[in-house]
């Protein structure tokens, strides 16, 4: 019993150790990653949030701060090339639309996309 006893002593000083390391004396510190660091994935989903977002109030001003952190010079045809493989990935035609207009109101078009610019 008094083995035992000890241990579980021995354990809770171990935990409470560790933890105390963990919190106080060395803990774990991460950079932000910012936003032109992200996977491409990640930047596609931005792209298509910012499409939706345009989709419903038209602000443009709006979506340029939205897609300007991810770190292009140029934004509409970040848009456009996204739009264009939402085309080869067969996405419903609204979200196409959604993608096309928002390259088409930052100055890009692109042939392919032009019969999902009208309403």
């Amino acid at each position: 019993m008094r083995k035992f006893v000890f241990g579980l002593i021995a354990l809770a000083l171990g935990l409470g150790a560790g933890a105390l390391i963990g919190w106080f004396v060395w803990p774990i510190t991460t950079p932000p990653a910012q936003p032109e660091q992200l996977r491409q994935d990640w930047k596609n989903e931005a792209v298509w949030m910012a499409a939706q977002a345009y989709a419903y109030d038209h602000n443009l001003e709006a979506a340029l701060t939205r897609l300007s952190p991810l770190g292009n010079e140029d934004i509409g045809a970040l848009v456009r090339d996204r739009a264009e493989a939402a085309l080869d990935q067969n996405w419903p035609p609204l979200q196409i639309a959604h993608l096309a207009r928002l390259a088409a109101a930052l100055g890009t078009r692109s042939p392919r996309l032009a019969p999902y610019l009208t309403p």
